[in-house]
């Protein structure tokens, strides 16, 4: 391994691709990220949900939980938009996981009978 590494170190310098503070940071690692505040996260997955079309008009609460989980659950018409929701909170900085909990009319529960913990 040692030798395909430093065989790829000499290719990249003879090719120019590669110099020696690149291979540093590379080596060193990234920093780890600041933790965003909880309920930052919290208010923006709201608002991504309110400002996308497909979500706009979903009955679904949002939980920041530690190390950037958020938890999502309410109701949706279809799996489409469940998914839709889901894609939105992921999308949202701070938002590292996101548990999807919303469940789907119909298919998770009966038509017309809200989640168990749903806010109207």
């Amino acid at each position: 391994m040692g030798a395909g590494l430093l065989a790829g170190v000499v290719l990249g310098e003879w090719l120019g691709d590669v110099h020696p503070e690149r291979l540093r940071r590379l080596f060193r690692g990234r920093p780890a990220a600041e933790p965003m505040d909880p309920d930052h996260v919290e208010r923006a997955v709201l608002r991504a949900l309110r400002n996308t079309a497909a979500t706009r008009r979903l009955t679904v609460s949002a939980r920041v939980l530690e190390g950037g989980v958020v938890e999502l659950w309410g109701t949706a018409p279809d799996e489409r938009t469940r998914q839709a929701a889901g894609e939105a909170a992921a999308a949202v900085a701070g938002a590292d996981v996101v548990v999807n909990r919303i469940l789907v009319e119909g298919r998770d529960l009966p038509l017309g009978v809200p989640a168990p913990g749903s806010i109207s």
